[in-house]
């Protein structure tokens, strides 16, 4: 499956190489071109379905299952942005439907996008500015027509990350503690690994989730609001890595109500 993801880039070098020198006419390179992608678009969804099968087979959810299937048959960075681009969409849907993601009955969820709301707005407007002003001012059909999709799905992804921050909070189970920012972070800490929990305002490093010194920091709009020491120093997953950290930083609508959530969570679980 490895050596599939590149074999259409790779014929397709080797026929303009072929062409440029004469060897072989466009329009049989086209059909050839055609031919192979066509066997190898068949062969990657056969193999991502039998991924996609073992994965739910052996006790992963359906966007677990997805994602292996899709890096099993895609490149790499391919399949990272449909991951990302499904997940934005799944966003919206559920905020147009009123409902969140990974929220189970009895688990507490904590908000983080009350200090990202203005941006959002201001992004939200531009894009609607930007399709009034591609309608009045390109006189080119054709131009005007490629402009206006450009400009919905742009409008389209910014309400889906907007909406992302609303519908993918942070989560409190009896179990864990889920750290998320939008669509672009999730990261899962054992409960009982859960020494204490502080208010505390911090500047956050400007990454989305930064591990330093072991020190797990996920911002928002440039600063955290709660301290988490943990037990001992735990492995973490973190995006595709494996990250080591012995404290978390992370940023909550109403903090005081997030320390008080996780130390009675805490309390529940202390043997």
């Amino acid at each position: 499956m490895r050596a599939l993801r590149w074999t259409a880039p790779g014929v397709l070098a080797v026929e303009a190489v072929l062409v440029l020198g004469g060897r072989l006419s466009v329009g049989a390179a086209a059909l050839v071109f055609v031919g192979v992608e066509l066997l190898l678009t068949a062969a990657v969804v056969a193999g991502a379905t039998r991924r996609f099968g073992r994965e739910r087979a052996g006790g992963g959810d359906r966007a677990q299952a997805l994602a292996a299937a899709l890096r099993a048959g895609l490149p790499r960075p391919v399949a990272t942005a449909l991951l990302h681009e499904a997940r934005i969409v799944a966003s919206l849907v559920l905020f147009l439907r009123r409902r969140r993601h990974g929220v189970p009955v009895g688990a507490v969820a904590i908000g983080y996008e009350r200090a990202l709301r203005p941006l959002a707005v201001t992004f939200l407007v531009l894009a609607v500015l930007e399709l009034v002003v591609v309608e009045v001012a390109v006189p080119w059909p054709a131009v005007r027509a490629v402009l206006l999709v450009l400009g919905v799905y742009t409008g389209l992804v910014v309400a889906g990350m907007a909406a992302g921050n609303v519908v993918r909070p942070h989560v409190l189970t009896g179990t864990a503690l889920r750290l998320r920012s939008g669509t672009w972070a999730d990261v899962s800490i054992p409960l009982d690994r859960v020494a204490h929990a502080t208010v505390r305002r911090r500047v956050a490093p400007d990454r989305t989730v930064a591990v330093e010194d072991g020190v797990l920091a996920m911002g928002i709009g440039g600063g955290t609001t709660v301290d988490v020491t943990l037990t001992a120093p735990t492995e973490l997953t973190v995006g595709r890595r494996r990250e080591t950290v012995s404290a978390l930083r992370f940023a909550a609508d109403d903090p005081a109500d997030a320390v008080a959530a996780i130390r009675a969570a805490r309390t529940a679980v202390a043997p």
